[in-house]
């Protein structure tokens, strides 16, 4: 039964990991420090959906990082592009802003090179261990947010309204669920230098998206040099919010 699945919504956050988990036991989130902590708690999951990128393009910008800009509208800046997989192991952020222009003919922003150790971190697992292959999924909180309302969110997840326009779309992902309550307990058990408040709901609405039907953009995607799909995946959700069987 749908409602017997595990599911797993991880972002990241400054102290490591944030993981939203949703089970027949009901909501929870908790921290880990590392994506080998993610994923060994995480390996009986149905789903594991993650915000990060992780099929990498060898010689151009993914096509889905271009689709999740397009769909977001006036959010799209919340997408960055991912970078080519020579970057991983680059030194610095100006050797790999030179590998990327070389390989794509644009330059790395400093906000993706500032995820390339997060991105590293899932490759590595995902390289190494076949059922993360087939379990694990990247997704973007922007777009999962935008599918449960049934447009792009426009106010900022950085403000006080855009938080609560977030919890009032978490609420009604999570419809048998307090949500409300694990977001303000998880607040209330981490610090903020070490846990935004935007990682935590971002990561609770990656968990509602795992607990749907995911969609990909593009539609047929391609997979990296090493098999790995380049695809942003995406809610199927009733107008309601309702999850669909």
């Amino acid at each position: 039964m749908a409602g017997s699945r595990t599911v797993v919504g991880v972002d990241g956050c400054r102290a490591g990991w944030v993981c939203a988990v949703r089970s027949a036991d009901g909501l929870s989130v908790r921290i880990e420090p590392d994506f080998e902590s993610v994923w060994e708690r995480a390996r009986t999951a149905d789903v594991v959906v993650v915000d990060i990128p992780i099929g990498l393009p060898t010689d151009d910008r993914r096509q889905c990082d271009y689709e999740a800009r397009r769909r977001l509208g006036a959010r799209a800046s919340t997408v960055f592009f991912a970078p080519v997989r020579s970057v991983l192991d680059a030194p610095s952020h100006e050797c790999a802003s030179e590998r990327n222009r070389d390989s794509t003919g644009f330059g790395l922003s400093i906000q993706a090179w500032n995820l390339v150790p997060k991105i590293r971190a899932v490759d590595s697992v995902l390289q190494s261990d076949s059922l993360a292959r087939r379990q694990v999924r990247e997704a973007h909180p922007e777009l999962a947010f935008a599918a449960f309302a049934g447009e792009p969110l426009t106010e900022s997840k950085s403000t006080p309204e855009g938080r609560q326009r977030r919890l009032d779309v978490l609420r009604t992902a999570f419809p048998d669920d307090d949500v409300a309550s694990v977001y303000h307990e998880t607040l209330a058990e981490t610090l903020r230098r070490d846990v935004a408040r935007d990682d935590i709901l971002d990561a609770l609405i990656l968990a509602a998206a795992a607990r749907h039907p995911l969609d990909t953009l593009p539609e047929s995607p391609p997979r990296d040099a090493t098999g790995l799909q380049m695809a942003i995946h995406v809610p199927r959700v009733q107008s309601d919010g309702r999850k669909l069987s």
